[in-house]
């Protein structure tokens, strides 16, 4: 018995990743491992879910790239904000070397890096104004990722950065302890945050991948056709999720629901506010990395 978890809405890409990877190892595999897929709730948070992982309790977790990369912080180079020019260059990266070298900083973790998918481009919401500008970002009361990348980011923007496990989000924007929060087109529908968010920009700041990863001791159990079988699986799952065309389809839904979607905005200053950070990412990440994926074509 494999247990496979994830946490997220139907149809979201953690969860059609997930379902995909099953089927997949399951027709490689055949009746040599059960796999147990479950949507992990019991869990709290992907945080949680990423911490039984690395302990064992679950022996394959898919999650978003910005938790993993509190636990393998090399990972974090995805979270650099305006780094990928669109999501061809965001795949070229993940399937190229600097993942496998990232990849291989998971084994210190008690994990294996099976695969990167695409979970989207993340967009900027709140409650109370339209954002074109930096300016319009200033005070906002902003929920993030509690990941140290997307803190400073929002924090160089001006916003009153609340880092904030998923789970306590919704709530959060109802009762005005939030403004505002930061997430793909598909996550936002499925969480139905248009009922308590009236703005959306296409900002697009971060690149937000999904990790496939495996408890390490587990892998390392399985003999060399399983574990070929499950890397194989986990990067078909991961295409899927690389192919999905859901953004698009889910921001017109967001706005035929009734929320003032901003698709222009002033990108040219958001990205010189967010300078000052290149030094810090230069020196978390290394300036050859950084500058190894700008370049890469």
């Amino acid at each position: 018995m494999m247990s496979l978890v994830f946490i997220s809405q139907p149809q979201n890409p953690q969860q059609v990743g997930s379902d995909e990877l099953r089927v997949k190892l399951q027709a490689l595999v055949g009746k040599r491992i059960i796999i147990d897929e479950r949507a992990g709730n019991a869990f709290g948070s992907e945080a949680a879910v990423l911490a039984a992982a690395r302990s064992g309790a679950v022996d394959v977790a898919v999650v978003s790239g910005g938790v993993a990369s509190a636990a393998v912080p090399e990972l974090g180079v995805f979270d650099i904000p305006f780094l990928f020019r669109d999501t061809a260059h965001a795949k070229a990266v993940a399937q190229g070397p600097v993942a496998a070298a990232i990849g291989a900083k998971f084994a210190d973790k008690g994990l294996v890096l099976l695969a990167l998918g695409k979970q989207g481009f993340r967009n900027v919401t709140n409650s109370k104004r339209p954002i074109r500008t930096v300016d319009d970002v200033r005070g906002l009361k902003i929920r993030v990722i509690p990941n140290p990348v997307y803190q400073m980011t929002f924090k160089a923007l001006g916003a009153d950065v609340i880092p904030m496990d998923f789970p306590l989000v919704y709530a959060a924007l109802k009762d005005g302890r939030l403004d505002g929060q930061e997430n793909p087109p598909t996550t936002i529908a499925a969480n139905h945050f248009d009922e308590v968010q009236k703005y959306m920009t296409l900002t697009g700041h971060f690149f937000a991948p999904i990790a496939f990863v495996a408890n390490r001791a587990m892998f390392e159990h399985l003999d060399a056709a399983d574990r070929e079988a499950l890397v194989a699986a986990a990067k078909a799952a991961a295409e899927v999720t690389w192919q999905a065309q859901a953004d698009a389809e889910k921001v017109d839904q967001l706005r035929k629901g009734g929320m003032d979607i901003t698709e222009t905005f002033d990108r040219k200053a958001f990205v010189d506010a967010l300078k000052p950070l290149e030094p810090d990412f230069e020196k978390r990440f290394g300036k050859e990395l950084l500058a190894s994926i700008r370049s890469t074509p």
